[in-house]
This record gives C-alpha cells, sequence and structure tokens, in this order.
C-alpha cells in the first residue's frame, strides 16, 4: 500500500468496484470506515473514506484477505466526497391515537413468557404449561420414506432422529472446508457477544438492552473466529481449541469486541425481510454434502 498526502485531507481507501462491497463491510466491522462522509469513485476506482488512525491498520493488515485487494491508501481533498446527511427526525404520532391504539390491541404473553421455560430470568414462574418430553427415535438401517412416514410423520409431534446416513457432513465438515464453501452471500451478520452467552430476546428480562451486536463478515472469517482461528477465543463450549481439523487459516484475527467473545451465526435469507432461510441456496456444495431425509418416491430424481 502507498499512503501519501497532506494531513489537511481525508484518508481513501482505493479499491476495485468488483472488491468494493467485501472491503466496506471488513472496514465497516473493525471501525476503519468514515460515517461522516460518502464513497466517491476516484481515477476508475471507489474511494471509502477512513476514520482517523485506519491507515496504519489498515497497512499492517495489507497482505490478508480481503485488505490485499486494496489498491492505494492516499488523502485526497475533503470537498471531493460527500458528507453523510443525519437521518429525519422521526414524526411523533399524537398522543391520544398512540394510547387509542394500545388499548385495543390484543394482550399477548410476554417474550419471556412465550419461550419455553419462560426463559431464564423468570424460569419457574412462566404461565406456559411444561413442555412435554420430546420423542427420541433411532431409525432402522433400511429405513425409507415410508417408515418415517408411519413411525414419525403420521403423530405430526416434534421428534429427534438418529440412526440416518446423513452423507459427507458427518466427520467431514471440519473448520477449514467449512471456511472453503461457497456461499451465495458476500457476507453474513454475526451475533458477536463479549461474554460467554448471547442474551437472545425471550432468554432476558424485559426492557433490559441485549448483550451482543451485531457484525458483518465473509462467510470464511465467521468460520475462523468460531473455530477459535480467530482472535476472539472461539464460539459455543469450545473456548477456542481449534476444534476438528481447523487448518492453515493464515494470521490470527484481532477480536471484534474482546478476548473470549462469543459468535452466532444465525442463516437468513438474501432478504432479510422478505426471504426465509434456504441452505441449498446459500451453501450450494454444503447441500449436496448433506442428506437430510430420504427423499419422497414422488421427488426421487428431482435434484
Amino acid at each position: 500500500l502507498a499512503t501519501q498526502g497532506r494531513m489537511s485531507d481525508v484518508a481513501v481507501a482505493l479499491v476495485p468496484a468488483a472488491s468494493a462491497k467485501a472491503l466496506k463491510d471488513a472496514l465497516k466491522v473493525r471501525g476503519w470506515l468514515s460515517t461522516a462522509r460518502r464513497p466517491a469513485m476516484v481515477g476508475g476506482r471507489i474511494a471509502f473514506p477512513l476514520a482517523d488512525g485506519a491507515e496504519d491498520a489498515i497497512a499492517l493488515a495489507a497482505s490478508t484477505p480481503p485488505f490485499c485487494d486494496i489498491e492505494a491508501v492516499e488523502r485526497i481533498a475533503t470537498d471531493a466526497l460527500a458528507v453523510k446527511k443525519a437521518p429525519p427526525p422521526q414524526k411523533q404520532k399524537p398522543h391520544s391515537a398512540h394510547k387509542a391504539r394500545v388499548a385495543a390491541a390484543p394482550t399477548r404473553p410476554r417474550a419471556q413468557e412465550r419461550s419455553f421455560g419462560g426463559g431464564a430470568a423468570v424460569r419457574g414462574s412462566s404461565m406456559l404449561p411444561p413442555a412435554a418430553a420430546v420423542q427420541r427415535v433411532e431409525a432402522a438401517s433400511d429405513a425409507d420414506y415410508e417408515w418415517l412416514q408411519r413411525q414419525v410423520f403420521s403423530g405430526r409431534r416434534p421428534a429427534v432422529l438418529s440412526g440416518l446416513p446423513l452423507g459427507e457432513c458427518v466427520g467431514g465438515w471440519s473448520a477449514d472446508r467449512l471456511a472453503r464453501a461457497h456461499c451465495a452471500s458476500p457476507s453474513v451478520s454475526v451475533h458477536v457477544c463479549a461474554s460467554s452467552t448471547v442474551d437472545l430476546a425471550g432468554h432476558r428480562p424485559a426492557n433490559t438492552p441485549r448483550n451482543f451486536v451485531f457484525r458483518s463478515m465473509p462467510f470464511a472469517e465467521a468460520v475462523r473466529r468460531c473455530s477459535g482461528s480467530g482472535g476472539g477465543g472461539g464460539g459455543g463450549d469450545g473456548g477456542g481449541d481449534g476444534g476438528d481439523g481447523g487448518g492453515d487459516f493464515g494470521p490470527i484475527l484481532e477480536p471484534l469486541l474482546n478476548a473470549g467473545e462469543r459468535y452466532y451465526l444465525r442463516s437468513v435469507g438474501g432478504d432479510t425481510r422478505k426471504e426465509a432461510a434456504d441452505f441449498p441456496r446459500t451453501f450450494p456444495d454444503l447441500a449436496r454434502e448433506c442428506n437430510l431425509l430420504p427423499p419422497r418416491p414422488d421427488k426421487e430424481g428431482d435434484g
């Protein structure tokens, strides 16, 4: 990377258009992207305005993806980048109308009462009846769709199945394999939590703030961090021991919040507001290695 210019100007990272989305997400999640000005086209490349102090950090990360795609870090005149406008103030609805809507709205259980067991904070005080034990079914070695229909599906109750041949995913999905998997989304949204427990909605006291933040990153980076090859100490119970053959992931990633942080990736559709999660569409090569259920006779051969 080449850094040049005057201190009175604004520092920008010049990147090719093909790498712009991934680099923008990476700069943003690390706090290196300035929020005061908008990106602009400069000499056929996209110029991302940088936050104070980001130049030195980018120089240190220049050899690691995606920062290796940054062609130069330069300083340009501040008037070359448009200033971001503040969001318009939210319109306040009439107080009386709001009270009328609240009074007319149907009542429903609080979030904690809707979750199984009432949530960690109110366990033992939930108004819901205790959840029934989940049925566990050991599948026969030659179980097909008709067997599952008779033994499980016809009961129309949740069940945990074991003994089914799931495919190459069993024992084959190491951290290295997952990191190399094709992901249809250029970035994924990850819950990053500084403590050992991600306090999701419905599992914390009412009107208390969540204890995690959302960060966007490439799927491969999320795998690195969850496996313990990132700087956060891994996700879940692993504590960052590297898992089952994490492979050589390159330089250790710096924590996003602090050492020992935890990560939670919830799969969603391409349009988070309108599309449901679609595993085969988002991870096509992983889907081919995973056979969740025997195919229905009328669906065999359909792919």
